[in-house]
């Protein structure tokens, strides 16, 4: 398998998300969320987007407090976090403005539990106007709009959906090595055995062309595949 990230659908969404935050017009705010279920590829889209961008990544996490949140954000900055809360969101503004560096937190429907932390992240937009991109489960959307000061700084909203046929497709012809193809009825049934999530396909495919190298195979269908499940492997008889 290549370590390249296919241009699937969600991911060329991102990419124009990403384009049109960096270049909005003056008065739009800056902020982005992206969101969708588990294993739809957000994280390992944003991962490679905010290398693009020499951004600062977070995670957050189920404790997290604004200390402890901030205070990872400063580490990520490669500095030693300050005692006061204050202390650390000053220099994370500092860095953010003087280097325009975006900020991306992950699994940010924890922030939905902390006031305090919302608008401490708020604060953090407002005093650069770096774009600050949130990544979150498919309930955040409904979460956030009720924090209105925090929803009306989003413009651009990007959902997750799940891989179709075309998808895997492309998946097929950018992670696969070039000397393997898969017959499109094989490809179709690892959408609908993996209900079009990105993580499983890509399992999927690992084990499509492990069974491809390991039976001297240029094209892999689907009744060479058979019944196996896409998280074992059998071998060809």
């Amino acid at each position: 398998m290549k370590p390249v990230i296919a241009p699937v659908k969600n991911v060329s969404a991102t990419q124009i998300a990403f384009s049109t935050l960096f270049q909005r017009a003056l008065g739009v705010p800056g902020m982005a969320l992206i969101h969708g279920p588990s294993g739809f590829g957000k994280t390992t889209t944003t991962t490679y987007l905010y290398n693009q961008v020499n951004g600062i990544y977070v995670s957050a996490r189920a404790h997290d407090t604004t200390s402890s949140i901030t205070s990872r954000i400063v580490e990520e900055l490669g500095a030693q976090p300050k005692y006061r809360i204050s202390k650390n969101v000053d220099y994370i503004i500092e860095q953010m403005s003087m280097y325009e560096r975006p900020l991306f937190i992950d699994e940010a429907d924890y922030l939905m539990n902390d006031t305090r932390m919302l608008d401490t992240i708020r604060d953090l937009y407002d005093g650069t106007e770096t774009p600050v991109i949130l990544i979150g489960m498919d309930q955040i959307a409904r979460r956030i709009s009720a924090h209105k000061q925090f929803y009306n700084r989003i413009s651009e909203w990007v959902e997750f959906k799940p891989a179709d046929l075309e998808d895997v497709q492309i998946m097929a012809d950018y992670l696969l090595e070039d000397s393997i193809k898969v017959e499109p009825e094989l490809l179709d049934h690892l959408r609908q055995s993996t209900n079009g999530e990105m993580r499983r396909i890509t399992i999927g495919l690992t084990k499509i062309e492990a069974l491809a190298f390991a039976n001297e195979l240029d094209l892999i269908t689907l009744d060479d595949w058979g019944d196996q499940p896409f998280h074992g492997l059998r071998s060809l008889a």
